[in-house]
């Protein structure tokens, strides 16, 4: 596991993503790593020395009345994109992100319903592309 200056919970929440894989139980194992990445994201922007940044971004989510929301407020989604404009992932950690954050909402019954699973190989897969943004966010 990396170095994780963003505390315990990073770390068990990475364990347990690891866990999940190798007990190939694939959409756990993708639900964990969306949350992972979640937490990763949302921790490396509050690692800013001017936390500030995010709020000005042309993606930081705004309320009706265009004001900036609060973190608490945020999806994966807008993370994602924040993290992008600053610089801390790159067009395709950004790209490959995406597609780990569709997956991860498999756990939805309405998606269950389209036919499409998750098999221990694909979970495999998006736990690579997890590890590959996880380094950018640890640069």
């Amino acid at each position: 596991a990396p170095h994780f200056s963003a505390g315990r919970r990073s770390l068990s929440h990475w364990n347990e993503c690891a866990k999940c894989v190798n007990a190939l139980a694939p959409l756990a194992a993708t639900v964990m790593m969306g949350g992972m990445l979640e937490g990763l994201l949302l921790a490396r922007l509050q690692q800013l020395r001017d936390r500030g940044l995010a709020f000005k971004t042309k993606a930081c989510p705004k309320d009706n009345a265009g004001k900036p929301l609060g973190f608490d407020k945020w999806c994966l989604n807008n993370y994602m994109d924040v993290t992008h404009e600053l610089k801390l992932i790159s067009q395709t950690g950004k790209d490959i992100s995406a597609v780990l954050r569709d997956y991860r909402n498999f756990i939805h019954p309405k998606e269950e319903y389209k036919g499409t699973s998750i098999s221990p190989g694909d979970a495999q897969i998006m736990w690579e592309i997890a590890k590959g943004v996880t380094g950018q966010l640890l640069k």
